[in-house]
């Protein structure tokens, strides 16, 4: 009889965890589905592109508000860019179920003298991307302004500027050039005349240029 007991007890145990196992599978297959429904939901694209526009369209207030007013009847936060060299539009809607609306009852809708085309955008979603996998931007340093060759030799490399050469010989001469005075650069030898720097005088910003009086040449007189 303790034996029969025994046995029955066991076949219980076994039987609530198989059903214990099949709740928490179940929980996790709705979880899974719920979780893909939801990514799907955010992949569907929520852009409408409108094609074959009149032109009129894009200078008319009055043809622009009764064409956003269509789509604005599936979802009024909808937002609307044009195209006027392509004859299209973009309409961004709120959510994938608006857009899918507007497109399926809105394509091929007469709208003065045109049947506009209604398209997707289908979004670009990029997963699973890192850093690492991104081109990565020089080094902010300063380089020479000259472009690479065309075929660099290995282990070319854009070299790093240097420091502007300071020549204080020139600077010297410079600061001794005084305003009003006459510096030979070059003495006079003979086959070559000597070479004068003129340093000019800082005019007066307030008072005016003087023009100095020049004689009237003489004329001669017909005899």
């Amino acid at each position: 009889m303790s034996e029969n007991c025994t046995s029955h007890e066991e076949a219980n145990a076994e039987l609530s965890e198989m059903i214990a196992k099949c709740i928490l599978e179940d929980e996790s297959r709705a979880m899974d589905t719920k979780q893909d429904q939801v990514e799907a939901s955010n992949e569907a694209p929520t852009s409408i592109i409108v094609t074959s526009l009149p032109v009129s369209l894009f200078d008319n207030k009055e043809l622009k508000t009764e064409f956003e007013a269509l789509f604005r009847f599936y979802d009024p936060e909808a937002e609307f860019r044009y195209l006027k060299s392509f004859r299209r539009a973009r309409v961004d809607c709120t959510n994938a179920a608006a857009a899918s609306k507007a497109r399926t009852h809105l394509h091929q809708t007469p709208l003065n003298g045109c049947h506009m085309n209604c398209y997707f955008s289908q979004p670009v979603i990029i997963k699973g991307l890192t850093n690492e996998q991104f081109l990565k931007l020089p080094a902010p340093v300063k380089q020479f302004l000259i472009s690479p060759p065309a075929s660099p030799p290995v282990d070319w490399a854009p070299a790093t500027e240097s420091e502007p050469n300071i020549n204080y010989d020139l600077l010297t001469a410079v600061a001794n050039l005084g305003p009003g005075d006459a510096h030979e650069l070059h003495p006079q030898s003979e086959s070559q005349p000597s070479i004068v720097v003129h340093v000019c005088e800082d005019l007066d910003p307030t008072g005016k240029l003087k023009i100095h009086p020049t004689r009237c040449p003489q004329r001669q007189q017909d005899s």
